[in-house]
């Protein structure tokens, strides 16, 4: 490698990688897809790479490309943040933002957040989609996905919002009549069980922690649903032992109608903030994002 790689090839190649497009990126950066096709190949050139792999129908990242993706990501990051600090004072929030959540998150803490955030906002417009499956932010033209563990594409960017997890739970009905697991293997014959088919999340296994310790657990799922807030009903009416977040079930813990089981073992399910574009380039996406890590850091204290 001669020279550094220009900056506007990292920035094109970057959003084309996020987007699985060149035809994409052009749409997004507002120039042509030649001009997209154009600078990567001379930013591999330059760096004597490939660092996508080329069919007629689609474009996948090469091992170069994946190393490229993530450091490029970081260097556009940086060069934003600066941005951000000299520009701040001039930025003007207003306009339509899309936002995608689960409805039991998104009831229990974006309902009131963006309502407070309307009151200092009165110009920024939310388009808020609370839908219990998968969401591509690309195809679905969605801005921001609030989401809660989960698999997140190394092609979007994730900002980590707040710390959380989902523990076992079951109502004092239940663990009366069945008594009360030992070991999660107990969940795979012994008891019955309540599965969640929320987001990203298969009710097939479930995968737990206990300090180092990994395990994944088939649960003896009795009932199903798509719905966290259906399920916790069921959970609380007797009919099995549940895996849920402990936001949701933080009031009927202290209140005893749930009793916490097995509490070593835990499922990791931190909140994160999954987009497409540098925030730098949207100060509705900037300041949204910044105040929700700030009031869930109050709420979910």
């Amino acid at each position: 490698m001669d020279k550094l790689p220009a900056l506007e090839d990292i920035k094109v190649f970057v959003t084309a990688a996020r987007v699985m497009s060149f035809a994409r990126a052009a749409e997004q950066l507002m120039v042509s897809p030649a001009y997209i096709s154009k600078r990567i190949k001379l930013l591999e050139e330059n760096l004597g790479f490939t660092l996508f792999y080329r069919s007629a129908r689609s474009i996948n990242l090469t091992l170069e490309g994946e190393i490229v993706l993530r450091t490029g990501t970081q260097m556009l990051q940086d060069l934003d943040g600066m941005m951000d600090e000299l520009l701040a004072c001039r930025q003007e929030t207003r306009g339509l933002l899309r936002i995608s959540c689960s409805t039991g998150f998104g009831t229990e803490f974006l309902n009131p957040f963006i309502l407070s955030l309307r009151d200092r906002y009165p110009l920024l417009g939310i388009d808020l989609r609370l839908v219990d499956r998968s969401v591509d932010i690309v195809t679905e033209n969605v801005d921001l996905d609030i989401c809660l563990g989960g698999n997140i594409p190394e092609q979007f960017i994730a900002r980590k919002l707040a710390p959380n997890y989902r523990v076992f739970c079951a109502s004092p009905h239940y663990l009366e009549k069945h008594g009360c697991p030992l070991h999660p293997r107990d969940l795979e014959h012994a008891h019955a069980c309540i599965s969640i088919r929320e987001r990203n999340h298969s009710p097939a296994s479930w995968k737990i922690e206990r300090g180092q310790e990994r395990l994944t657990v088939i649960p003896n799922s009795q009932l199903s649903v798509n719905n966290g807030n259906v399920a916790k009903e069921w959970c609380l009416k007797g009919e099995g032992i549940l895996l849920r977040s402990i936001w949701s079930i933080r009031k009927e813990l202290a209140e005893g109608k749930l009793i916490q089981v097995l509490p070593e073992w835990q499922q990791p399910a931190d909140v994160f903030a999954v987009y497409t574009r540098q925030m730098g380039t949207s100060a509705n996406l900037k300041v949204f994002i910044e105040q929700l890590e700030l009031y869930l850091k109050q709420q979910m204290a």
